[in-house]
C-alpha cells in the first residue's frame, strides 16, 4: 500500500483492506516483528524441551511407532512430564500478552509515522506491565468461566437428548445435526472473546485504561449490532489462518522428522513457524483494534497515537 511509505490514513477499511495493510506492514518489518515474537518463543521452546525432559519428540515417537509397531512404548507423557508442561504453559500465558502489545506498539508506531523497534514496543509495554498483568488474569477467569459454563451446558443437553432418544431414534439424528452446529458456533465464540481480551490488552497500554475499564471497552467496541458482523468474519479468518499454519508446520515437521528423526530439529521449526504466525495475526488484530477504534473515536485514537509514540 502506497499510503504505508508515509502515516497511514485514519480511516474505516474494508476486511480485505485491513488483510491487506497488515500484510504489508509485516513484510515491511519483518525482522522488528518476528524478532519481537521470539524474544518470547525461544526461550520458552528451550525451557518446554529442558523440563519436560523431550529427549525425542512426541511427534518422534509417534513416527517411529506408526514405522514399527509395537517396538515402541506410549507416546504419552508421564505425570511429571504433564505437571512441567503445564507450568510453561502457564508461564506462557501470563507472558505471551507482553510480547503481543510490544508488536501492537509496533503498528502504531506506523500509524504515527515512524518505522517500529524492539526496544521502543518492549519499553511502552514494560512501563505497563501491572495493568497489562491484571488485564490478563480478568481476561483468563473471564475464558475459564465461559468454558466450564459451555461444558456444563453441554452436559445437560447432552444427558437430557439421550433420554429422549431412547423414546424415538429420530433425537438422535436430530443431536448430531444440533450437537455439530452449536460445536461450531462455540468455538467462534471463543474466537471472538479472544479477539475481545486481545483488544483489551491493547487497551490496558495504548488507552493506559484499567484493567476493568478496558476489558469492558472492549465488550462494548465488538459485541453491538454494527460491529459483531465484521467480527465474526474476522474471527472466521483468524481461526482459519491458525488452522492452516497448524496443518502446514505439522506436516513439515512430520517430513522433516521422517528423515532428520531430530527433536530439536521439530523445535526449530514449531518455533519459526509460530513467530511467523504469531507477529501476523497479532498484526491483524491490532490494524482491526485501530480500525474500529477509527470509525468510532477518530480524534481521541490520534491523540492516543500521538501520545504513545512520543519521545520519552
Amino acid at each position: 500500500m502506497d499510503e504505508l511509505q508515509g502515516r497511514p490514513a485514519l480511516r474505516a477499511l474494508s476486511i480485505g483492506e485491513i488483510f491487506d495493510r497488515a500484510v504489508t506492514m509485516y513484510v515491511r518489518h519483518f525482522a522488528v516483528f518476528t524478532l519481537i515474537v521470539l524474544t518470547l518463543l525461544v526461550p520458552i521452546g528451550i525451557l518446554d524441551y529442558f523440563v519436560t525432559d523431550r529427549s525425542t519428540s512426541q511427534l518422534s515417537q509417534l513416527l517411529a511407532q506408526i514405522s514399527h509397531p509395537g517396538a515402541h512404548n506410549s507416546v504419552l507423557y508421564s505425570p511429571s512430564q504433564l505437571s512441567a508442561i503445564f507450568a510453561v504453559a502457564l508461564l506462557t500465558l501470563l507472558l505471551a500478552p507482553f510480547t503481543n502489545n510490544a508488536v501492537a506498539v509496533g503498528v502504531a508506531a506506523i500509524y504515527a509515522g515512524r518505522a517500529p523497534t524492539y526496544a521502543g514496543g518492549y519499553e511502552r509495554v514494560l512501563r505497563r506491565w501491572a495493568p497489562l498483568l491484571g488485564t490478563t488474569i480478568l481476561c483468563g477467569l473471564i475464558l475459564l468461566a465461559t468454558y466450564v459454563a459451555v461444558v456444563f451446558g453441554a452436559f445437560i443437553v447432552a444427558f437430557t437428548v439421550t433420554l429422549l432418544a431412547v423414546a424415538a431414534r429420530f433425537f438422535i439424528v436430530l443431536f448430531a445435526i444440533v450437537g455439530l452446529v452449536a460445536v461450531l458456533a462455540i468455538l467462534l465464540l471463543f474466537v471472538l472473546l479472544v479477539m475481545c481480551c486481545a483488544f483489551a490488552l491493547y487497551a490496558s497500554t495504548i488507552e493506559e485504561a484499567r484493567p476493568a475499564d478496558a476489558i469492558g471497552e472492549a465488550f462494548r467496541r465488538l459485541f453491538n449490532r454494527r460491529e459483531i458482523g465484521k467480527a465474526t468474519l474476522i474471527s472466521l479468518a483468524y481461526l482459519a489462518i491458525q488452522i492452516g499454519a497448524f496443518v502446514i508446520g505439522a506436516s513439515l515437521a512430520a517430513l522433516l522428522l521422517s528423515f532428520a528423526h531430530s527433536s530439536v530439529l521439530e523445535l526449530a521449526v514449531e518455533t519459526v513457524i509460530n513467530a511467523a504466525v504469531t507477529a501476523f495475526v497479532t498484526i491483524l488484530l491490532a490494524t482491526y483494534y485501530y480500525d474500529v477504534r477509527t470509525r468510532s473515536e477518530g480524534l481521541d485514537l490520534e491523540v492516543d497515537l500521538e501520545r504513545l509514540t512520543a519521545p520519552s
